[in-house]
């Protein structure tokens, strides 16, 4: 079957409203409908298309500093990817659109090794086992050595892959933009298991990673289910839905999890688009909490509360423990969030407007800012004093923030 898939989509909120830019994606293949402006999923009128939120002014608590940067090829461009980069210990592993794959000693930005698969990818690197493993635009997954980016073996998928896969415990597993989980060996690619459920007729343009703990993964779908499977042999041990599809048309029942799940112990939390944020507990799937929510972005927790952007890039802290609101900042709207990173005392989340933007993670105060050329798509890493952030157009940038004297 067909489907429509909305190449920049913007998420709404727990409400099922959200607008869409005028592209679509017909079983691979872009159809443009001119004069698109807006599609509301209430089933409402169209409404011309609010601009993002201005920024707000503020005192900065924080000093940003660029301690290096470098380009990694040519970035996303004008696709609608997210291309994260891995840090590994002390080295990044990153790649651009068009093929250029880079390792980088995370102190300096000195490169270490950069190769050029001349193929178009679709996700961000994964890595294991001694290989990174990137997905293409032709639905492959290309594995190169670890310590010199030598090509160690490729597997051709079902569809192209758009989330970057997991490496663990011998398997590399990739989820395909039809809905499938790929496992294959991690020393020569041959293919393991798969699991397969039934696409809805439309969804988002993004899936889930998947997530290895030990002898499991763990991963989201169109359908806003959850799965726990064995890694060896690809045994379902159990699903949940976080979320019931809902309304008269197939745009209001979209609840697609593209948000990978978050596992922290021995719970697991995931969230839909257009529909609910949970903890289950990993071991029998049981639900401990659940609410209202909208996001396809992806969650980050501390010791005692999860962060997220919602689909009207609102940026919330809601305690781990039940999901209760513990602030939430909507001064961003509208501007295309990142993801959250815990960093310090602040949380960071990027927006494709061109910034940076440092909150209290106590309050949800504004605390810095830091201009970022062609704007951002990939949630900032944080590691220790550094931040590195990388940009549309493939600038890969490390930071350290202070506070100002």
């Amino acid at each position: 079957m067909s489907r429509l898939v909305p190449e920049d989509a913007v998420s709404g909120s727990a409400a099922p409203v959200a607008s869409m830019a005028s592209g679509f994606r017909l079983a691979g293949f872009a159809l443009l409908l001119i004069g698109f402006a807006a599609i509301q999923l209430a089933g409402c009128s169209s409404a011309p298309v609010e601009p993002p939120a201005a920024l707000v002014e503020f005192v900065p608590e924080l000093t940003v500093k660029t301690v290096w940067s470098t380009q990694v090829g040519r970035g996303v461009g004008k696709e609608d990817l997210r291309l994260s980069p891995r840090l590994v210990g002390d080295i990044i592993y990153a790649n651009d659109h068009k093929g250029v794959v880079v390792s980088l000693f995370a102190d300096s930005g000195e490169e270490r090794w950069a190769v050029d698969l001349g193929e178009p990818l679709t996700s961000g690197p994964g890595y294991g086992e001694g290989v990174v493993v990137i997905g293409s635009a032709e639905g492959q997954i290309v594995a190169l050595a670890a310590e010199d980016g030598a090509i160690r073996w490729r597997a051709q998928l079902s569809s192209e892959i758009l989330a970057s896969p997991a490496v663990g415990g011998g398997v590399v597993v990739a989820h395909t933009a039809d809905g499938k989980l790929f496992a294959l060996d991690a020393t020569d690619g041959k293919q393991l298991w798969i699991y397969d459920r039934t696409v809805p007729t439309l969804t988002l343009r993004g899936t889930s990673a998947p997530v290895i703990v030990s002898d499991i993964v763990v991963d989201g779908f169109a359908s806003g289910k959850i799965a726990l499977l064995a890694l060896r042999d690809g045994r379902v041990l159990w699903e949940k839905s976080i979320a019931v599809p809902r309304g008269r048309s197939e745009l209001e029942r979209m609840v697609d999890i593209d948000a990978s799940p978050l596992v922290i112990g021995s719970v697991l939390y995931a969230v839909s688009f257009q529909g609910r944020i949970a903890a289950i507990d990993l071991q029998s799937g049981r639900v401990l909490w659940s609410r209202a929510m909208s996001s396809s972005t992806g969650l980050v927790a501390d010791e005692d509360a999860l962060y997220l952007s919602d689909g009207d890039d609102n940026v919330w802290a809601l305690d781990r423990a039940n999901g209760a609101s513990l602030w939430q900042q909507e001064a961003l709207q509208r501007r295309l969030l990142t993801a959250p990173a815990v960093y310090g005392d602040s949380i960071v989340v990027g927006d494709s407007e061109g910034y940076l933007h440092w909150m209290g993670r106590g309050d949800g105060r504004f605390m810095a800012r830091y201009p970022i050329e062609s704007g951002t798509r990939v949630t900032p890493i944080a590691a220790g004093e550094r931040l590195y952030a990388f940009s549309n157009g493939g600038k890969l940038i490390c930071l350290e923030a202070m506070p100002r004297r």
